[in-house]
């Protein structure tokens, strides 16, 4: 996925046949796949979405773009190798057997959260860059299966294992998309105080459902509402093997 073709040697000025310098670069800078993530993670952190391209990430790594492409062959590539070491820092060994369904994939969707607020600029990304690295592929197993210990088949285990999937990552990629998307976001105190400080301004009158929820409202981009939202997707799941059951 992240391999290029190898590259055609160009002419010199002088008609002579020479690898091109980013091959050189190469081995002189010890590139790897590592290292370019690491530096396209820095600048998703500092910068936010905006500021990756592929020619940013050589830059900061002080080698030709043309390098890179031995890595990543494509921005789409990149996006998908940066998407890949945020939901790493997920911790999937939370899904592991010894306690209840519902409650390892509830802890798992939190370390998930975490993990992305962390780096927020990998939000944004979550809807664009391709899930099909092998974090994602071994998160789909995992989830499915123990999905599937609800009593469910595994047809409907993942089918709602999809379902939890767009919950958790839509509720990130919705609370990220009221900041700036660079590390580290405001507090959720912060935030949350924005929030009511917007809502406080509408008018009663005109808004009346939303004024008298403003407080829950406000706290919409946080952990309890998170935690209600994904618990709230696992008990539909439990009743729905029950009643297939």
């Amino acid at each position: 996925m992240y391999i290029n073709p190898v590259t055609t040697p160009t002419a010199s000025p002088e008609g002579a046949q020479n690898y091109p310098s980013a091959r050189r670069q190469r081995y002189q800078a010890g590139l790897d796949l590592d290292r370019v993530v690491d530096a396209g993670l820095e600048l998703l952190d500092e910068d936010g979405t905006a500021a990756l391209s592929i020619r940013a990430v050589a830059g900061r790594l002080g080698v030709n773009p043309n390098a890179l492409y031995n890595y990543v062959d494509s921005r789409a590539a990149l996006e998908g190798a940066l998407v890949e070491r945020v939901m790493a820092e997920a911790h999937l060994d939370l899904l592991a057997v010894g306690r209840p369904w519902d409650e390892r994939v509830l802890d798992y969707s939190l370390s998930f959260r975490k993990a992305l607020l962390h780096h927020p600029g990998a939000a944004a990304l979550m809807t664009t860059a391709p899930m099909n690295g092998p974090t994602a592929l071994s998160l789909g197993e995992s989830l499915i299966g123990t999905i599937a210990e609800s009593g469910l088949s595994i047809d409907d285990a993942a089918r709602a294992a999809y379902a939890l999937i767009v919950q958790a990552v839509g509720a990130i990629v919705l609370e990220v998309a009221e900041t700036d998307g660079r590390a580290p976001l405001p507090s959720e105190k912060d935030r949350t105080a924005f929030r009511r400080q917007m809502l406080s301004q509408l008018p009663a009158e005109d808004w009346p459902m939303t004024v008298a929820t403003a407080d829950v409202a406000a706290a919409w981009k946080t952990t309890d509402q998170y935690r209600w939202a994904i618990g709230t997707v696992l008990a539909g799941i439990s009743s729905r093997a029950a009643w297939v059951g």
